[in-house]
């Protein structure tokens, strides 16, 4: 996945603001793989070329869940804002010890639910695309660069 790809991972997830009963069905979706049995997913994996399969599904059933794009703020520094961080430091740690995008799923959708729905839509697709090593350490230094007493 590269730049443009996520150009249109998020023109996809405005499409959804318009298309209400796509976004239910994809939120209702209990798993990666229940996310890989809607028309939605499909349509996305069509868009963009050479793309991981469960890694694309986990993202686009993510952003179902994302009621607004914050622009400009990482996903790091957006669940440590706050005096008190919106996720805290044993849910962070816990969250980067996940290492399948099964996991990553559910514990994501809580994270974007203490969010309160609102996230930096292409900064979620890195993160969750690229769930790695790389990818955890530089949530981590996000995360830890505004989180206050954590």
């Amino acid at each position: 996945m590269n730049e443009p790809d996520f150009n249109i991972v998020w023109r996809w997830w405005k499409s959804l603001e318009n298309d209400r009963g796509t976004r239910a069905e994809l939120r209702r979706a209990g798993s990666v793989t229940e996310v890989a049995f809607s028309p939605a997913y499909h349509h996305l994996y069509n868009e963009l070329s050479q793309s991981d399969k469960e890694g694309l599904a986990c993202l686009a059933g993510l952003c179902a869940h994302i009621k607004e794009d914050k622009k400009g703020v990482s996903l790091g520094e957006q669940m440590a804002e706050g005096n008190k961080p919106k996720v805290s430091g044993l849910r962070f740690r816990r969250l980067l010890a996940i290492n399948s995008q099964a996991e990553l799923y559910h514990a994501m959708i809580r994270i974007i639910r203490l969010l309160g729905g609102t996230v930096n839509v292409c900064d979620l697709a890195k993160t969750v695309y690229w769930w790695n090593e790389k990818t955890k350490k530089r949530l981590a230094y996000d995360y830890y660069a505004y989180a206050k007493g954590e």
